[in-house]
C-alpha cells in the first residue's frame, strides 16, 4: 500500500535506507535513565529523541522517564537526535540497530517511513492503549496519511504548536508605530518606521525552516486550501495564477523592507537571540520559543503582542494568519519496538506521557498545546502561553506546508535562501516547480 500521496516521496524514504549504516547510529544506549530499584518489570527500551539535552522539553522528558523507571523497572536508553535525527535513525535502522521508539516531529524524510518499513501503524495501539477517547480529532488526523480521517495514523501525536507573529510593541511604539499591523500596507509602513528609528523590523531565518514557514504563510494569501496543498505536493507554482501572485507579494515586502538586512543568512537561532535582545521588532515563533522568552533576561515577555501575518487587499482570509498544528513531535514505533518482546514496554513508556501530570508538565515547562482533551490552563503559566489561548479571537490559520510539501523541504529552503536575497517571482516559482518535481 502505498501510504502517501506522492509516490516517488514514498520510494526516496526507502532508497535512504538502503545506503547501508556508513553512518549508523551510535549504540542506542548512550544515556540511558536510572534503572531505580529494579524492583519491578526489567528489561530495557532504546529512545531517540528530538528534544535536545538542556531544552525545556528534555527537563519535562527526563521527568517522566525517571519516574517511569522507578515505577516499572525499566531501563530507557536514550540518544538525542537533534537535527538530523531522521538520517540518524534512518542510518541505525540499515545498520541492524534501530530504536523501539522515535520521539519526533511529523516532517520531511519521517512522512515516508510507514511505507518503507521503519515504523508500524498506530492505529490499533490508540485504541488498545485507552487514548481514543481522550485525543483530539484534529491532532490525529494531521498525524494520519495525507492529512484524511480515513489515512494510516503513522504515530501518536503530543506536541501541538501554535506560530503567532510576535510584535515588540515598545520597539514599535519608540518608533512612532501605535497598532499592531494588521495590514501589509500597515506592515510596509511600519518597517519604515522603524527603520528610520534605527530599529530592524522583521526577523526570520531566511537560511531555514523558519523562512521557509513565513514565506508559505505568505504566498497563500490569496489561495484557497485545496488548491494550495495541491501545490505544495505536486507543483504549480509558476501556472497557479493566485500563488504566483502571493509570491509576487513576498518580494514586494522583500524589497520594501520588511525584513531584516541580510536576512537570507540568518538562521533561526538568530532570529531567537535577535528577537529576545530586543534588537528587531517583528519574527515569526512557535510557542515552543516562549520558554525561551522568559529566560531571555529582557523585557521582551512583557513587550510582546502575539497577533497574525498582515493581509494585503484581496486576501482570502478575514484575519491576519498564522499557523497551528499537532505535528510537532510525537512518538513512532519502529518495527523493533513492535516486537512481541517489546510493545508491552513501548505501550507502558507512552502512556507515561500521556497522564496528566505528564501532560501538565510540558504545557508549563515547554508551552506545548496538548494533543488530548482535558483543563490544563492551570498549567499555562507563562504569559506568552496565555496569550495565545486567546489567538483564535485575532487570526485565521494557514495551511502549515510540512506534510504536503514531505521530502522537497531541503531543496525548498535552498531556494527560498535565495528568495530572501534577490530573486525575482519567476526565479522563485521555477525553483520551487524544479525542487517539488514538477
Amino acid at each position: 500500500m502505498d501510504h502517501h500521496r506522492s509516490t516517488a516521496r514514498a520510494l526516496a524514504g526507502a532508497a535512504a535506507l538502503t545506503l547501508g549504516g556508513v553512518l549508523a547510529l551510535t549504540a542506542c544506549s548512550g544515556s540511558g535513565t536510572s534503572s531505580g530499584d529494579g524492583s519491578a518489570g526489567g528489561g530495557s527500551i532504546d529512545v531517540v529523541t528530538r528534544w535536545a539535552s538542556g531544552s525545556p522539553e528534555a527537563e519535562a522528558q527526563k521527568r517522566v522517564l525517571d519516574a517511569f523507571t522507578t515505577k516499572t523497572g525499566i531501563t530507557v536508553n536514550l540518544t538525542d537526535g537533534l537535527e538530523n535525527i531522521d538520517d540518524q535513525v534512518e542510518n541505525a535502522v540499515a545498520a541492524g540497530k534501530s530504536p523501539d521508539l522515535v520521539i519526533v516531529n511529523l516532517y520531511d524524510k519521517t512522512l515516508a517511513w510507514l511505507d518503507a518499513g521503519v515504523t508500524v501503524a498506530a492505529d490499533d495501539y490508540l485504541e488498545e492503549w485507552g487514548l481514543a477517547d481522550r485525543m483530539k480529532e484534529q491532532a490525529l488526523d494531521e498525524w494520519r496519511v495525507g492529512g484524511s480521517a480515513d489515512g494510516e495514523l503513522q504515530g501518536l501525536p503530543f506536541s501541538g504548536f501554535s506560530w503567532p507573529i510576535w510584535f515588540n510593541t515598545k520597539l514599535l511604539a519608540d518608533a512612532g508605530v501605535t497598532e499592531v499591523p494588521t495590514t501589509t500596507d500597515e506592515l510596509v509602513d511600519a518597517a519604515g518606521k522603524l527603520r528610520a528609528a534605527g530599529i530592524q523590523p522583521l526577523i526570520v531565518g531566511g537560511n531555514d525552516w523558519t523562512g521557509q514557514k513565513l514565506f508559505y504563510q505568505i504566498v497563500q494569501s490569496f489561495t484557497d486550501t485545496d488548491t494550495m496543498t495541491g501545490v505544495m505536493q505536486e507543483g504549480g507554482y509558476c501556472s497557479t495564477p493566485s500563488v504566483l501572485e502571493g509570491i509576487e507579494l513576498f518580494t514586494q515586502l522583500r524589497d520594501a523592507g520588511v525584513f531584516v538586512d541580510n536576512v537570507a543568512g540568518f538562521t533561526a537561532d538568530d532570529m531567537y537571540a535577535t528577537y529576545y535582545a530586543e534588537k528587531a521588532a517583528m519574527m515569526p515563533a512557535g510557542s515552543w520559543a516562549y520558554a525561551g522568552a522568559a529566560d531571555a533576561g529582557t523585557s521582551v515577555v512583557e513587550d510582546t503582542q502575539l497577533g497574525g501575518f498582515p493581509l494585503p487587499d484581496g486576501s482570502v482570509f478575514d484575519k491576519p494568519t498564522a499557523f497551528q498544528g499537532f505535528t510537532g513531535v510525537g512518538f513512532m514505533i519502529t518495527a523493533s519496538g513492535a516486537e512481541s518482546d517489546k510493545i508491552d514496554d513501548v505501550r507502558q513508556l507512552v502512556q507515561a506521557f500521556y497522564e496528566d501530570e505528564s501532560v501538565g508538565d510540558f504545557v508549563k515547562t515547554a508551552s506545548i498545546l496538548p494533543p488530548v482533551t482535558g483543563d490544563f490552563s492551570a498549567s499555562a503559566t507563562n504569559p506568552l502561553l496565555a496569550q495565545s489561548l486567546g489567538l483564535d479571537e485575532v487570526v485565521d490559520y494557514a495551511v502549515l506546508p510540512d506534510v504536503w510539501i514531505g521530502a522537497a523541504s531541503d531543496p525548498i529552503i535552498q531556494v527560498l535562501t535565495l528568495a530572501y536575497g534577490d530573486a525575482s517571482a519567476q526565479d522563485i516559482c521555477s525553483g520551487l516547480d524544479q525542487a517539488t518535481g514538477a
